[in-house]
């Protein structure tokens, strides 16, 4: 492995093209956000059904990124389907589960990012508002771009990173965490009460529910370059 570039391995989504094929896709400015803070972005496949292989690749990777997609199945948490609920494939899920695990085992850092985010609580236990504007009264706009503050809560590994109590970020989710999972805690929130940031005090695991590699702030930056610098370590 690279000690000067880190491998950071990026979870892709399946989607089925024009042709109805199935594609492994994966958001561009993840590789880029990745590149321009000093790690080498890694491709992994959803291949749920290879354990072993899964395995075989959190081996050589440095760190993961769970990338964001649509919604996780709520049978992950013991819940029935919100009639909002937009799926994203099971076999994602399912790899992204055993990746993670792996991951955790290895003591590698981990970031996840919107859906990313929601992997990590539902992994360690926790479950998911389904759709926010239908189950959180008085909850302000989170997708589609609306922009909104979020509040950094002090002693956390994300008010290390940012050196901020509070700043701007972009929304693109409908969904968010309800019951926090078993070990995690909460590192950012909204005004409105939406968890907006999550970690697990025991290593380099952060969630956070907006974008950063959607924006150009120095807030965001920072949040990647301290990813890939505990990458490199």
């Amino acid at each position: 492995m690279s000690k000067t570039k880190p491998i950071i391995g990026i979870t892709a989504d399946i989607k089925l093209d024009v042709d109805n094929e199935e594609k492994f896709v994966l958001d561009r400015p993840y590789a880029i956000a990745v590149a321009n803070a000093g790690g080498i972005p890694f491709f992994i496949p959803t291949l749920s059904e290879d354990r072993s292989l899964l395995k075989d690749i959190v081996a050589r990777i440095d760190g993961l990124l769970l990338s964001g997609g649509r919604d996780i199945d709520p049978r992950f948490y013991d819940e029935e389907p919100h009639p909002n609920l937009r799926p994203m494939r099971l076999e994602r899920t399912q790899s992204e589960m055993v990746i993670l695990e792996e991951s955790l085992k290895r003591g590698i850092p981990v970031l996840g990012i919107c859906g990313g985010m929601q992997l990590i609580n539902v992994f360690f236990r926790g479950s998911l508002y389904q759709d926010i504007p239908s189950q959180i009264f008085g909850a302000l706009i989170h997708e589609k771009g609306s922009v909104h503050e979020v509040y950094v809560e002090e002693n956390t590994l994300l008010r290390e990173i940012t050196k901020e109590k509070r700043f701007s970020i972009k929304s693109y989710h409908h969904q968010s965490v309800k019951v926090l999972g078993n070990g995690l805690r909460i590192s950012a929130m909204c005004p409105d009460g939406v968890v907006e940031a999550i970690e697990w005090p025991n290593s380099f695991v952060l969630g956070l529910q907006w974008h950063p590699e959607r924006e150009g702030t120095e807030v965001s930056k920072r949040i990647y370059r301290a990813f890939v610098d505990a990458c490199r370590k």
